[in-house]
């Protein structure tokens, strides 16, 4: 009886072998794809900070500096705002605008203040309720016809894409916000518009 329990062993025992080799290889597989994994990972890493490193003569100068912080200044180009200038360029000056009043008035047109808030620029609110604050005595042509009717930006109602008027009451908003153009009657104000206007701006370009 012996005999063949050693027997029926015996004959599995290649099969039992076979499965115990398979195994070996599946682990020994998937320990050297991690393994590969990893030393790519770390290729990887190493390409990327040498290429942010600095080279040429500045090199001796900016190394040290270089090793205790990775250089990202190519990210802040990425997510950098684009200036006004950059997001309108040259246009006509048909009421002989100064380049301070131009460039203010090219400012009004991209803004995303509101005049009918208590604060326009969000960022000067104290608080986040102060957000959602609005003023009193600011005309109601200076909101939305919506329900309830909230404050539009300056680049709203001087781009609307409803076509609509721009509020005669804005620029009297836009005198104030931007001093430089104080002197200018609204006649000139809406004539220097139009070219600046005529140039479209996406929203999603502003940043805000």
């Amino acid at each position: 009886m012996h005999r063949d329990q050693a027997a029926k062993e015996e004959k599995h025992r290649p099969a039992l072998e076979c499965v115990i080799n398979r195994r070996q290889d599946q682990e020994l597989q998937k320990r050297t794809v991690a393994t590969r994994f990893r030393a790519a990972m770390i290729v990887g890493v190493a390409l990327f900070v040498t290429a942010l490193a600095p080279t040429g003569p500045r090199a001796a100068f900016t190394a040290a500096p270089a090793r205790a912080a990775v250089r990202l200044g190519f990210l802040d180009s990425l997510f950098k705002k684009e200036t006004v200038d950059e997001i309108i360029g040259d246009v006509a000056n048909p009421c002989d605008l100064s380049t301070a009043e131009l460039a203010a008035l090219k400012e009004a047109s991209v803004s995303d203040e509101a005049p009918g808030r208590l604060y326009p620029n969000l960022a000067d609110a104290p608080s986040y309720a102060d957000r959602f604050t609005i003023r009193e005595d600011a005309p109601k042509s200076l909101f939305n016809d919506g329900y309830p009717p909230l404050p539009m930006t300056y680049f709203v109602m001087l781009r609307s894409e409803r076509a609509l008027p721009v509020p005669d009451e804005l620029w009297p908003a836009i005198r104030d916000r931007w001093p430089v153009l104080a002197e200018r009657s609204d006649e000139e104000l809406i004539k220097a518009m139009e070219p600046i206007k005529a140039v479209y701006v996406d929203s999603r370009r502003l940043g805000s």
